[in-house]
């Protein structure tokens, strides 16, 4: 029995990369702050990526290291 806080982790990458990209990036474009506009947006993009990259490690590790 594996009892582990990676789907924790993943959903928290998830949850607070869709929060940077939905209040951050529009308050900053209400504001007209295009910098921080952008740097909101990549940040939020790769918070969400971590979450997909951690599935797929997660997914080669138990598939194919084990």
């Amino acid at each position: 029995m594996y009892i582990g806080y990676l789907n924790y982790v993943i959903v928290l990458c998830w949850v607070t990369g869709g929060l940077i990209l939905l209040t951050d990036v529009k308050a900053y474009k209400n504001a007209s702050l295009k910098k921080e506009q952008k740097v909101s947006k990549f940040l939020g993009l790769v918070n969400i990526s971590i979450g997909f990259g951690l599935i797929a490690g997660d997914f080669i590790f138990s598939h194919f290291m084990w």
